[in-house]
C-alpha cells in the first residue's frame, strides 16, 4: 500500500538519487552543458540539503517511489522514481501537493517547469495546470558554486481552493 508522509531525514538518500535521476533524465539535455558538473549526487544532496521546501514523499514500506515539495504557493518539485512513472503515483502526489498548498490558505498554485521537458508539461497540461507566461529563471545550485545559468521556464497555474 502506498501511503504519502511527510519525508523523514532516514528518506534522504532516496529523494537525493530520484531527483538526481529525474532531473538527468527531463533537464539535463536542456541546458548548458556547464550546469552538468553541478548536478552530481553529492551537489544535488547539497541542493537538498540547503532547501527550506516541505517535502512530502510516496512509500510504499521502506521503499520511496517520488516526492513533491512546496513552498507557500508553489509546488516547487515532482519526481517520480525511474521504476515507478506510469505508475499513478506522480498524480497522487500532485494531488497532495495542490492540496497541502490549498490547505496553507492559498487559492491558486503556481510551479515552474523548464520549456523542453515535454513529458513534464503534458503532464502538467492533463492535470489541469495552465501557462501564465514564459522567462527566463535561474537554476538552482548547490552552496558555493560559481557562475550563472538560466534557463527557459514557463509559470503555470491551478485554482486549488476558494478565494479568500
Amino acid at each position: 500500500m502506498i501511503e504519502i508522509r511527510p519525508a523523514r531525514p532516514e528518506d534522504r538518500e532516496a529523494i537525493v538519487e530520484i531527483l538526481h535521476h529525474g532531473w538527468h533524465d527531463g533537464h539535463a539535455h536542456l541546458v548548458s552543458p556547464d550546469v552538468l558538473p553541478l548536478r552530481t549526487l553529492e551537489c544535488i544532496d547539497d541542493i537538498y540539503g540547503a532547501s527550506d521546501d516541505s517535502f512530502h514523499v510516496a512509500a510504499e514500506g521502506a521503499r520511496i517511489l517520488g516526492f513533491v515539495a512546496i513552498n507557500g504557493d508553489e509546488l516547487t518539485k515532482l519526481f517520480i522514481a525511474r521504476d515507478a512513472r506510469g505508475s499513478g503515483v506522480a498524480e497522487r502526489l500532485m494531488v497532495h501537493g495542490e492540496r497541502m498548498i490549498a490547505e496553507n490558505g492559498f487559492s491558486v498554485a503556481k510551479l515552474l517547469c523548464q520549456v523542453g521537458n515535454v513529458p513534464a508539461e503534458k503532464f502538467y497540461a492533463r492535470t489541469g495546470w495552465v501557462e501564465d507566461h514564459r522567462g527566463q529563471y535561474d537554476l538552482w545550485m548547490p552552496t558555493g558554486a560559481t557562475g550563472h545559468f538560466t534557463a527557459e521556464t514557463m509559470c503555470l497555474l491551478k485554482k486549488v481552493g476558494p478565494a479568500r
